[in-house]
This record gives structure tokens, C-alpha cells and sequence, in this order.
């Protein structure tokens, strides 16, 4: 919209507005005129009511009332549109930066930044998507790693105690008959865990963000770290308990010879005696198992804690750094309604939520625009929203003007 471009020829406007005050004074009088005898009409009629001659009266009152009224226009005429002329000078000049007009300058101008805005808002939300991404798959790393050391660490335990129970079988139910081939077995115990025996260690994980390929990556990283400390706990376990085992043989050979040699009583007594021992190491046995897996999960669900704490505070921290740089933007709903069914839905939204509390007279002069204004606001306002497939809710972003 532009300025207009013809000026005001200020000594016709000085003039003509000389004129203002003699013809607003002809004009009053004419209308106070006009207003005296009307006033004494509808006084007489409410105080008599109608007749032929009043109706007559009346009739030649509404006659004179019209040349009246052309009088007072003719006569205002050249100064009203003078003063009509200067009004529409300003308001040429002030309609391009007003915001209020749809095809002002300012708007146009608005409707580029709102695009912008728009596309700067879509590409913080892009952002914002990806950081979430990375979040989930460093915290489903982060909790596969843990997974795969605590399925590894509980096999390896099973393990480690088989073998803990293995040998002490071997002494306990030793015979005199078998004592010879029981020695040569704890002899021939291995105290080194083999490192393809640990690989095969069974490790199943399953990922919703990794590929195959990361997760199988992980459970190997995993395993070849624990290799190191778990080999070493193993041997370290295996050569106490095979050299303690070793050292029991002498004494287990004599409780044996003692059984043999005894009265039927004391053999039963002697045998009861050994199996109270056996009952009792396998039970510190398990008792020793299962400490070490609590200690494990333990260890474990700290680590786990530590990594996403950490892993949260970096989300947060790039989150902070997003919204930092982001535009400053306003955002609200438009609902887009893709046929008369959607209609419905917001005339029966409207009704519970307001409608419902208005009177008749004022519910019967809602439009449906004005419905879906107000169902619009509920929305920005409370986050309620009509749930129909025919009902989109629109975001709507505009540039805030920083002052």
C-alpha cells in the first residue's frame, strides 16, 4: 500500500474549514428544530395514540425530516470530505506499518520472518530429534555392555563353581578302590581357563538401535576385556582349591581305611560324619556363588547408573545449547478441517467444553468460525484437542518482535 501522492492544498482546507462553524450552527438548529416538533408528536401519540391527523402530522414531519437531512448533507458536504481527504493522507501513511492490516508492509515483511521462523524451528526440532536418537542408542550401548558383562560374569561364575564343586566331589566321594585314579584327576586339573572355552561363553543381546553388526561388536569387546580379569580370578580360584584338594588326600585316605577297618556302627558313623562335611562345603559353596553375583550386579548397575547420568547430562547440555541458539518464536495451534464431520467434532467440543454454559441467546449466535476460534484457544491454552481424523491440529509459528 502506498502513500498518496496528491498533496492537500492547505489554503483550500484553511477556507473551506472557515466554513465549519457557521454551518454546524445552521445545522444544529435545523436538527433541533426537526427533534422539537418530533418530540411533540410522539409525546401527543403516547398520550392520546394514532389518529387520521396525527398520522397526517407525522406523514409531513417524515417529509420535511428527509429535505432536512439533504440540507445538513449538502451543506457539510465540502467539509466533511476535506476533512475525510486529510484522514485518508495520514492513514495512507500509517496503513504499511500497521500490523493490524493484512496487506501492510509490516506484514508482508512478518510473513517472511514467520517463514523463516518456521524453517529454524523445524531444524531445531531436527536437532533436538537427533540428540534424543543419540541419546537412546548410547543408553541401549550403554545398557547392552552392561547386559553382556553381567550374562557373561554369571557363566563364568557357574563355571568357575562347577569346577570349584568338581574337585571337591572328586575327594569327597573318593574310594579306596578309586583313591589312586581321583589323585591322578586333581593332578591333571587345569587351573588356566581357555580362551576359546570363554569365547564360547553364551552371550544373546538384544538392540532396538545398534545394528547386528555394533551389538555383536560389543558382546565381543566385552568378553576379550573380561578375559583378562576372569582368567586370572579362575586360576587364582583353581589353584587354592586343587592344591587344598591335593593336601586333603592323606586324610581322606586314612577316614577311608578307618571306614574299612571299623565296626559296621562306627563305618556308618564315620560315613555320616564325611557326608555332613560334603553337605556343608557344597553349601558355602553356593553360598560363595551366589555373594559374588550379588557383588556383580552391584558393580554392574552402578556403572550402568554412572554412564547414563553422564550420558543424560551431555543430552541436556547439547539440549541447552540448542535452545540457546534457536530463534524466539510463537507457537500455536490452527485447526485444519478436512470435511463437515470434522465440523461436528468442533460444534460437540465447543458444546462441552463452553457452549454448554452460555445462555440460549448468546450459544445460538455463535458461528462455527467462531466455535473453532474459541477450540483453537483451548487448545493453546489447556493442550485439550478434539480427537477425529477429520480434525488436524496445525502448529502455527510466527517470529516474536524483540523489543
Amino acid at each position: 500500500m502506498e502513500a498518496t501522492t496528491e498533496m492537500i492544498k492547505f489554503e483550500e482546507v484553511s477556507s473551506t474549514l472557515m466554513l465549519a462553524e457557521p454551518v454546524l450552527i445552521k445545522n444544529r438548529n435545523l436538527f433541533t428544530q426537526a427533534n422539537s416538533k418530533a418530540r411533540s408528536l410522539l409525546d401527543t401519540i403516547e398520550a392520546e395514540g394514532m389518529s387520521d391527523e396525527i398520522d397526517e402530522e407525522v406523514n409531513k414531519w417524515q417529509v420535511n425530516a428527509k429535505k432536512a437531512l439533504q440540507i445538513n448533507y449538502d451543506r457539510r458536504t465540502p467539509i466533511t470530505q476535506i476533512l475525510t481527504k486529510i484522514s485518508s493522507e495520514f492513514t495512507s501513511l500509517e496503513n504499511p506499518l500497521n500490523p493490524q492490516k493484512a496487506d501492510s508492509i509490516f506484514n508482508k515483511l512478518q510473513a517472511h520472518r514467520n517463514t523463516w521462523a518456521t524453517a529454524k524451528e523445524k531444524e531445531r526440532k531436527a536437532k533436538e530429534a537427533e540428540i534424543l536418537r543419540k541419546q537412546n542408542v548410547e543408553k541401549e550401548r550403554i545398557s547392552l555392555r552392561v547386559e553382556a558383562e553381567k550374562t557373561i560374569r554369571e557363566a563364568y561364575n557357574k563355571k568357575l563353581y562347577a569346577f570349584k564343586a568338581y574337585i571337591s566331589k572328586l575327594v569327597n566321594e573318593a574310594t579306596l578302590d578309586t583313591f589312586k585314579e581321583v589323585t591322578t584327576k586333581l593332578n591333571d586339573v587345569k587351573i588356566d581357563y581357555p580362551r576359546d572355552a570363554f569365547e564360547k561363553l553364551e552371550c544373546p543381546l538384544f538392540s532396538t538401535y545398534l545394528s547386528s553388526e555394533e551389538v555383536r561388536a560389543i558382546a565381543e569387546d566385552v568378553n576379550r576385556k573380561l578375559y583378562l580379569e576372569l582368567s586370572a580370578n579362575f586360576r587364582e580360584n583353581m589353584e587354592v582349591d586343587k592344591q587344598q584338594a591335593i593336601d586333603q588326600l592323606p586324610s581322606k585316605k586314612n577316614e577311608l581305611e578307618r571306614i574299612a577297618k571299623a565296626s559296621a556302627k562306627e563305618a556308618e558313623q564315620l560315613r555320616m560324619e564325611a557326608e555332613k562335611r560334603k553337605q556343608l562345603e557344597a553349601d558355602k559353596l553356593k553360598i560363595e556363588q551366589e555373594d559374588q553375583a550379588k557383588k556383580d550386579t552391584a558393580k554392574l548397575e552402578s556403572e550402568k547408573s554412572m554412564g547414563e547420568a553422564q550420558n543424560l547430562f551431555n543430552a541436556h547440555f547439547e539440549m541447552a545449547e540448542v535452545a540457546t541458539a534457536a530463534k524466539k518464536v510463537k507457537k500455536s495451534y490452527v485447526i485444519e478441517v478436512s470435511d463437515v464431520a470434522g465440523l461436528g467434532a468442533i460444534f460437540m467440543f465447543y458444546f462441552e467444553k463452553v457452549g454448554i454454559t452460555l445462555d440460549v441467546e448468546t450459544f445460538s449466535k455463535k458461528s462455527l468460525n467462531q466455535m473453532k476460534k474459541e477450540v483453537e484457544k483451548i487448545a493453546n491454552t489447556t493442550s485439550e484437542m478434539i480427537e477425529h481424523p477429520s480434525v488436524k491440529y496445525v502448529e502455527d509459528i510466527k517470529a516474536v518482535i524483540a523489543k
